[in-house]
């Protein structure tokens, strides 16, 4: 055999080569689609916090209101 690289294994490792890149972009596309996933937790956890505080706020408000 030569010591030239076939064609046919010449395509392998680009084909390899491909293979390793396709995980590398999966596994970032995974990580990402969890951080987002995280991220919006995080968002509506705050939002139903404000939302509560903001609520009563307004209701002590309005009680206060009432006694006058």
């Amino acid at each position: 055999m030569s010591e030239e690289i076939s064609e046919v294994e010449q395509l392998r490792m680009v084909a390899s080569d491909r293979l390793v890149w396709l995980r590398i972009m999966e596994k970032a596309i995974n990580d990402i689609d969890g951080v987002m996933l995280s991220l919006k937790r995080d968002i509506n956890e705050i939002s139903r916090q404000v939302a509560s505080r903001n609520q009563d706020l307004q209701l002590k408000q309005e009680e206060e209101s009432d006694e006058e």
